[in-house]
């Protein structure tokens, strides 16, 4: 008989804007990854410059909004603070695809519920 695998929530926080674009996409392709483990639940959330990589009119906007949505197509969650949009001048409206939240309040709920953080 195999033994059940608990389910594990991890919460992944990209802090990182778009001046380190490789990086970024590093971080993304990394999170596609473990969204594809097996009894593993994603979280990307998206704070301080990393909100940033959700300006729709950028250069590097396609290759971010087609990660973006290989990530959604892997159940990951992506979420983006709201305090961070203000402070970085992301407007609403030109912005791609993501649940608004309060950044810490958000990694505060997720570490109650047992999430493992990894902040980068």
């Amino acid at each position: 008989m195999r033994k059940k695998v608990p389910m594990q929530t991890l919460l992944v926080v990209i802090t990182t804007g778009k001046e380190a674009f490789p990086r970024v996409n590093s971080l993304l392709h990394m999170t596609q990854i473990l969204a594809e483990q097996p009894e593993t639940a994603v979280e990307l959330l998206l704070l301080g410059p990393g909100v940033e990589l959700l300006r729709a009119n950028q250069k590097s906007t396609p290759m971010i909004a087609d990660a973006l949505d290989r990530l959604r197509e892997a159940e990951v969650d992506i979420v983006a603070c709201q305090v961070s949009l203000e402070a970085y001048g992301v407007a609403l409206d030109q912005m791609l695809p993501a649940r608004l939240v309060k950044g810490a309040v958000e990694i505060r709920q997720c570490l109650g519920q047992g999430a493992t953080v990894l902040s980068f």
